[in-house]
This record gives structure tokens, C-alpha cells and sequence, in this order.
């Protein structure tokens, strides 16, 4: 064999070693985007929670809305724009778990464990009426899907 042929032979196997580097190094990366996005989800939802937990008034209204389902005219105007501001806190994160999960990022796993439940209620039902119209068409379908299975 000439020398010519070697190494032409070794450059097309250095060749195809880079990219099944460059391969595994995407997917390593994109593996790591994902956990930091579910990361990130988790923090959100945390960040929430904690908050509502540290705030009496506030763990009252969560309280009469997830275990008492009160409506939104059993409560005062300040009342009402406290727990708006909660529903429309949830409606992003999960805005933002469907618009993950849409570019590829997160799988149908996150769509699962939105937890659905405290949405079906009535007062987070007037809140998503009140704030749907400032979603993209999209996620307004596919939240309403969600909701209502």
C-alpha cells in the first residue's frame, strides 16, 4: 500500500472519530440543557410555593381556593388580585413547561407533572378567563386541553 492511500485512509478515520466526538458532546450538552430546564421548572414551582406558604393571608386565600373551591365573588377586590396574581404566576410556568417542551427541550414527562388540579378550580377558571387573552392561541388550546381532561 502506498503512502498516499494511508494516509488518506487515516484521514477519513480521523475525520469520522471527530464527528462521533462532536456527536457525543451535543448530546451530552443537550442532556445537560434539559436538567437545568427541569431544574429551573422545579425552582419556579418551589419559589411559589414557598412563597405562599411564608404569607398567612396568603395561605388562606390558597387554602379557600384549592381545598373550599370559593369563587371570585365571595372575595374582596385585594383578595381577588392577590390570587389573580398567583393563577397568573402558574399560567407562565406552565406557558413556559409547554413552550419547553414544544421547542424539544423538555419531554412530554414535564406536560405530566404540571399538576392540573388547583387550574380546574372555579376560581382559577374566572382568573383564566380574565388573562387567556394575553397567551399565544397555541397554548391557550392546549392549556384548555389539559385542563379539562
Amino acid at each position: 500500500m502506498n503512502m498516499r492511500v494511508f494516509i488518506e485512509i487515516f484521514g477519513l478515520i480521523s475525520v469520522i472519530g471527530s464527528l462521533l466526538f462532536v456527536g457525543v458532546e451535543i448530546s451530552q450538552n443537550t442532556q445537560a440543557v434539559r436538567g437545568a430546564t427541569h431544574q429551573a421548572v422545579s425552582d419556579q414551582a418551589s419559589e411559589l410555593y414557598l412563597e405562599i406558604a411564608s404569607d398567612e393571608r396568603l395561605s388562606r386565600l390558597a387554602y379557600e381556593m384549592l381545598v373550599m373551591n370559593i369563587k371570585r365573588d365571595e372575595l374582596s377586590t385585594t383578595d381577588q388580585m392577590s390570587l389573580d396574581f398567583i393563577q397568573l404566576m402558574g399560567f407562565r410556568r406552565v406557558e413556559n413547561i409547554f413552550l419547553q417542551y414544544k421547542n424539544g427541550i423538555l419531554s412530554e414527562d414535564a406536560i405530566n407533572r404540571i399538576g392540573m388540579d388547583s387550574y380546574r378550580k372555579a376560581f382559577s377558571r374566572g382568573s383564566w378567563e380574565m388573562f387567556k387573552t394575553g397567551f399565544d392561541p397555541d397554548f391557550v388550546m392546549f392549556f384548555e386541553e389539559i385542563r379539562d381532561k
